[in-house]
Formats: C-alpha cells, sequence, structure tokens
C-alpha cells in the first residue's frame, strides 16, 4: 500500500492558489500511483469557504483512482457534516474521541479536532492499535518544543493540542502522520521507533511558509517528502564583500534557477559593500533577473568608499606596512565590509 499525506491546504476563495495546490497534489498522488491520501486537518480556511468551495472540491475528489480521507483540524473543525458530499472518493473521519479506518494490512486511527488533553487519550489510543497490521494515527497537533513558535503554526497564539516525545512514546504506531504545522517538512524518529511527520503545507500559506513546498510519501521503504510546483515564498540575501561581487553575482544567478518565477514569490535582498559603481552593478544584477515578474528587489548595498571613510579604517590601515600591504589593504576591506553588512 502507497500513502500520501497532506495538511494545511487552507482552502479558501480569496486564494485560488490553494486550490491549484491540491490540484497539483491529486496529480501527483496518480502519478505515484498511490492507493490513499491522507488529509490531516485544515483542508479548509473556515467552515464558510468549505460550503462555498464543496462543489469544486467534490470534482476534484470524485473517480480518483485512490482513496481520500481526512480528519477536521481547528478550521474546519464543522465542515464535514453528514448531509455534506465532498466527492466519492472522499471520506471525513469525525467520530470523537478516535475513528478508525481498516485496509488491507493497515489501521488508520484518526483523532479529529478536539480541545482535551491528548494523553487522557493515550490509553483508547493504545486499545486501538491492531497487532496484525501496521498501525497509523493521525492528528491535528502542536508539537511542543521550544524552538517552534506561533509562527510556524499559521501565526496562531494557540498551541492546539500539545504532544511531545513522550506522550507518542509507546503508543504502539508505526506512523504518526500529524497537521497544524505550517513551516516546512518535519519527520522525527521516536524512541520506539515509530515516525512522526508533518509534512507542511503543500502551498505558502503566508510569506512565513518559505522555500519548495511538499507531501509525504509513505511505501514500504518508509516515509520520504516529494516536492511540489506550488506556490511558494522564498527569501534569498547576499552580502557583498569588496572582493567578492563578481562570485556573488554568479551564485545569485545558479541559485535563481531553482526557483521558477511561474510559481515562486521571491524576495532578492543584497546588502554590503563593492568597489563596483552603483549604477552600473544595479544594472547587472537586473539583468540577471531578466523578465522575472514575481520576484522583489531589494539593493541594499553600498559603495566601499564609505567603509575608506571609517576612522578606525583609516587607522588599522596606517599599520599595514612591508611588500603585502596591497594583500593586506584588500583583506581589511573585506572584512569591513562584512562586519557594516551585518550590523545594517
Amino acid at each position: 500500500m502507497k500513502i500520501m499525506h497532506t495538511a494545511d491546504v487552507h482552502l479558501s476563495s480569496h486564494h485560488p492558489r490553494r486550490l491549484e495546490a491540491l490540484k497539483k497534489v491529486i496529480q501527483l498522488g496518480k502519478d505515484e500511483h498511490i492507493d490513499l491520501l491522507l488529509v490531516a486537518g485544515d483542508l479548509f480556511d473556515d467552515d464558510h469557504q468549505a460550503q462555498l468551495l464543496r462543489g469544486e472540491v467534490r470534482g476534484l475528489f470524485s473517480d480518483l483512482p485512490f482513496q481520500v480521507v481526512a480528519i477536521p483540524g481547528n478550521h474546519d473543525q464543522q465542515a464535514f457534516t453528514e448531509e455534506s458530499f465532498f466527492g466519492t472518493e472522499f471520506k471525513a473521519l469525525t467520530t470523537k474521541p478516535l475513528a478508525i479506518e481498516d485496509f488491507p494490512d493497515w489501521r488508520l486511527v484518526a483523532v479529529p479536532y478536539g480541545e482535551g488533553s491528548f494523553v487522557s487519550l493515550s490509553e483508547d489510543l493504545r486499545q486501538a492499535v491492531a497487532l496484525d497490521k501496521k498501525n497509523i494515527l493521525m492528528l491535528h497537533c502542536s508539537w511542543s518544543l521550544p524552538f517552534h513558535n506561533d509562527e510556524d503554526y499559521g501565526g496562531e497564539d494557540l498551541r492546539y493540542l500539545p504532544v511531545t516525545e513522550a506522550t507518542l512514546t509507546g503508543l504502539g504506531y508505526d506512523y504518526i502522520l500529524a497537521g497544524h504545522f505550517h513551516s516546512s517538512y518535519r519527520q522525527r524518529i521516536l524512541p520506539c521507533k515509530a515516525v512522526f511527520v508533518y509534512p507542511g503545507s503543500p502551498v505558502s500559506i503566508t510569506s512565513r511558509e518559505q522555500g519548495r513546498r511538499g507531501v509525504n510519501i509513505i511505501d514500504e521503504k518508509g516515509c520520504k517528502q516529494v516536492l511540489l510546483d506550488s506556490w511558494y515564498y522564498q527569501d534569498m540575501e547576499y552580502i557583498l564583500r569588496v572582493t567578492n561581487t563578481d562570485a556573488t553575482l554568479d551564485q545569485l544567478e545558479r541559485e535563481l534557477a531553482s526557483h521558477p518565477d511561474e510559481y515562486c514569490t521571491l524576495t532578492v535582498r543584497i546588502k554590503g559593500y563593492s568597489q563596483e559603481n552603483e549604477t552600473s552593478l544595479q544594472a547587472r544584477i537586473q539583468q540577471i533577473l531578466g523578465h522575472r515578474v514575481n520576484t522583489h528587489l531589494e539593493l541594499l548595498f553600498r559603495s566601499a568608499g564609505e567603509i575608506s571613510a571609517d576612522p578606525l579604517y583609516q587607522r588599522i590601515r596606517q599599520h599595514v606596512q612591508g611588500p603585502n600591504s596591497e594583500e593586506m589593504d584588500d583583506m581589511l576591506l573585506d572584512a569591513f565590509s562584512q562586519i557594516h553588512a551585518e550590523d545594517r
């Protein structure tokens, strides 16, 4: 059995790129010959959007070569009523505190949206494990780690259903497939060997979701991220030092190729100092960018002449003597340009 896992699509009539991303997910599912697509919460931005977009989604989730199973998240907790039809291959698991869906050789245990403690679910989750199958736990939760902040969860102040390594370890599941973490793909192997995965949003919901988006695929070899050609944000920053202008522009040109203009909102920020004329340098950068229309350019570089006027630079330079003084002067300019750039 081959499974694809996504979450936090946040479909909205105000943001058509999210619907386009869902179409890319479905097409990738066909290309990868999956058997099951799991949506770990927040398929819709809110319950109202679920009603507005039901017709379009119904068409996407009908007559597919695979099944689609979703759980409500904190944004679409009331979206999946018994009267609502989202497609012939679509099923929402809404039974609380948990729902069980069996497949050949696999069992899916799903935890729909709720505001209770995860610890209170532990015994029920252990009891739900099928000993003769591979077991998946699907939930919409916040991993309680200090280096995850509210922005990683879409900027929400509420950390919904906090979980920790201790509360997840030993439940008996092979895979714990989660949603609610927008930022990026995260995979963590628990001490009990269970694999915990956040797939990240398959499309940038805000500019906080940086970089290529993807989904999680599970097969007999384990879990892996597969990238999508969906819309995303990317910030690229370069610091010019007096001696590295050409090398930096070469790097910019190479890295631009990794971010196609047709599905990337790109911000290129260039700081630092160059000995090249500012006007001619700007023209070179514009030529590298070519006809990109979704790229915002922030040119924050300055002339190296400003460093030469720095009193500290002048005092140090007075002590640079000897046969290698020209090389030492270049090194001194290079160091000052980096320090000044980082201070700005």
